[in-house]
């Protein structure tokens, strides 16, 4: 999936969700005077120490084969110059490849399950406007190569899974959820596992065959996908997720262990749910890859912004993060992910408050 990730560490669900990355420089200012050190600073303020930062490209990766999920949806199988270190199925990993004599990074999850880290694979669904996602469906040929940085993330599998999953995800959410599925089958787990998928129309549904085939070949898996239109067989279930539809599916949801990822909406509307059923918040882990930018527009945040590498100073809108700010007036900040979590855009912000647009969070430190 085009992914532009976030991972909770979830000490309660709804408005107490809590983020393990606080105030990274993707987030939306509230106040005045954020100076982003991307580039070489004049100040004589003593600089944070150098962080060694592993998401950052640096290995060729050769694309061996191509796949075509769904009508705009491929997976990508590459062959690195080198294993990727051993990681845990759900993890991601930067990429970076030449459009225009520009570099371009984005962040993705491997589809691949990791006991083939001699080979990994990652799978993008076209997003509109997306120019990494349309570039890599439109250009990237077999034999190409571009740079992957090695694996990384929190919203992984455990080495000892819970005795009943809940794999539940929506769009290309279903990325890292169907890595896990494929580890755990690979590797003989007998979890009861419970897969269920939203989709927009039953051709929306990426690795559909697969998961059919998996929930066939393995008494311990069963799958459901629910499409909000164009189904005419049973084999489907209809509708966006609700409690009732869950109740249905999945009667012993509060038994399982629940893994979840999808758009913002998806995860809103989930977590009010599981909110409802009294679910315990220490069995759900989630990965949410989309930035809420309404959010920020209903704060009504708008500050002066100073950055090292400008002569000047500029009033910010509360429809923009402060990545989004910099790449309005010319700087070229590095950055993937978009929102702080790969850390590739990491730099000290000197002064000034900031607030996390999924937890709501202020930081006024530096």
């Amino acid at each position: 999936m085009e992914f532009v990730t976030n991972t909770f560490d979830v000490s309660s669900l709804g408005t107490q969700l809590t983020n393990k990355v606080k105030a990274l420089p993707g987030h939306l200012t509230s106040a005045a005077k954020s100076a982003l050190g991307w580039l070489p600073s004049n100040n004589t303020q003593t600089e944070a120490p150098l962080v060694t930062d592993t998401a950052r490209p640096h290995i060729p990766a050769t694309l061996t084969a191509v796949t075509l999920e769904t009508h705009d949806t491929k997976s990508y199988f590459f062959q690195p110059s080198e294993p990727l270190n051993a990681y845990k199925a759900g993890s991601h990993i930067n990429i970076a490849f030449e459009v225009d004599a520009s570099t371009v990074s984005r962040t993705y999850t491997l589809s691949s399950s990791p006991k083939h880290a001699a080979g990994f694979t990652i799978t993008v669904k076209r997003v509109t406007g997306g120019q990494a996602s349309n570039w890599l469906f439109d250009n990237l040929n077999v034999g190409d190569q571009l740079l992957v940085s090695q694996p990384q993330g929190d919203f992984v599998l455990p080495y000892q899974p819970a005795g009943k999953l809940l794999m539940l995800s929506a769009g290309s959410g279903i990325t890292p959820v169907m890595s896990m599925l494929r580890y755990l089958t690979e590797t003989g787990n007998r979890s009861d596992i419970l897969f269920l998928h939203y989709a927009q129309s039953p051709d929306d549904i990426i690795f559909q065959h697969e998961l059919k085939t998996l929930a066939a070949n393995h008494t311990n898996i069963s799958v459901h996908c629910s499409v909000e239109r164009g189904s005419t067989t049973d084999a489907l279930h209809q509708g966006r997720i609700s409690k009732q539809q869950l109740a249905t599916i999945v009667p012993d949801i509060l038994e399982r262990e629940v893994y979840l990822c999808g758009p913002q909406p998806f995860m809103k509307a989930t977590l009010a749910i599981l909110n409802k059923l009294a679910f315990d918040p220490t069995q759900l882990h989630l990965e949410n890859f989309t930035a809420d930018l309404d959010a920020a527009v209903e704060l009504g945040y708008s500050a002066a912004l100073t950055f090292t590498s400008l002569d000047r100073s500029i009033q910010a809108t509360p429809s923009k993060t402060l990545l989004q700010e910099a790449e309005a007036v010319g700087l070229q900040p590095a950055a993937a992910c978009r929102m702080g979590i790969c850390r590739t855009c990491r730099c000290k912000k000197q002064s000034g408050t900031t607030i996390n647009l999924v937890t709501g969070e202020e930081s006024s430190q530096e």
